[in-house]
């Protein structure tokens, strides 16, 4: 399997609270990305990060940081339900850099990058039905690669210099990082950091390392999961 393949993932935080609509890009901000390219058993692994505060000038840099990244790797772009959500979004903030004049062909650019797109989702749901979480038309990430014997690192709070009591101020008192621990919290730090200033802190360059570790994390499994899922659903 040496067709040449992008994975994306994004990484939002929600600044004005917890989103009641998950379509609603009103209510997500971008933080990160992580990004990779597969070709010939070789395995690239980037993480695009916000350089600024949440006006939308940063919005467009990080969105013409991704897609100038994969338009030079290049391959089909495989992503965990990203039809309803990192396509989604990444397709709603184009429309926006694109009506602020920052970037007029954000959108065509979106649009080619998707025109080749895997949604590895629904894959999982078809080879694997019994994962589907009651409720919804999918598995859980972490079910589908557990279903399909892919193994998705875990990052710990506990590798990284960030004291219990920053993490308890961000509300934090799990073991290892979550999506929900980047949207509700450490995004928004993060980013709140740099725009204070604080990038040569000892705690901002940790928490970066965590964000970077953390998106690109989830990179390497949906290659593995679509190889996976591609032969269950060949034996089927």
């Amino acid at each position: 399997m040496n067709d040449a393949r992008l994975a994306l993932d994004i990484e939002t935080a929600c600044p004005d609270g917890p989103p009641s609509d998950f379509r609603n890009t009103d209510e997500f901000e971008l933080v990160a990305v992580g990004l990779g390219a597969s070709q010939n058993d070789e395995t690239e692994v980037t993480v695009a990060l916000r350089e600024g505060d949440w006006s939308v000038e940063h919005t467009a840099a990080l969105l013409r940081d991704v897609v100038e990244w994969c338009e030079t790797s290049g391959g089909t772009v495989l992503t965990y339900n990203g039809r309803n959500f990192d396509e989604h979004h990444l397709r709603v903030w184009a429309d926006q850099v694109a009506d602020a004049g920052l970037w007029t062909d954000a959108p065509e650019r979106i649009e080619s990058l998707f025109s080749n797109h895997v949604d590895l989702a629904p894959l999982a749901a078809e080879a694997f039905p019994h994962a589907v979480r009651q409720n919804r038309e999918i598995p859980a990430l972490w079910k589908a690669c557990e279903e399909a014997d892919v193994d998705q690192p875990s990052v710990w709070y506990d590798d990284y210099g960030l004291s219990r009591a920053y993490l308890d101020g961000l509300g934090i008192d799990d073991p290892h990082v979550t999506g929900m621990h980047v949207g509700e919290g450490l995004g928004a730090a993060y980013v709140e950091g740099v725009a204070a200033g604080l990038d040569e802190t000892r705690t901002h360059a940790e928490l970066e390392r965590l964000l970077v570790d953390y998106a690109a994390g989830d990179i390497e499994p949906l290659f593995s999961l679509h190889d996976s899922l591609r032969r269950v659903l060949a034996e089927a």
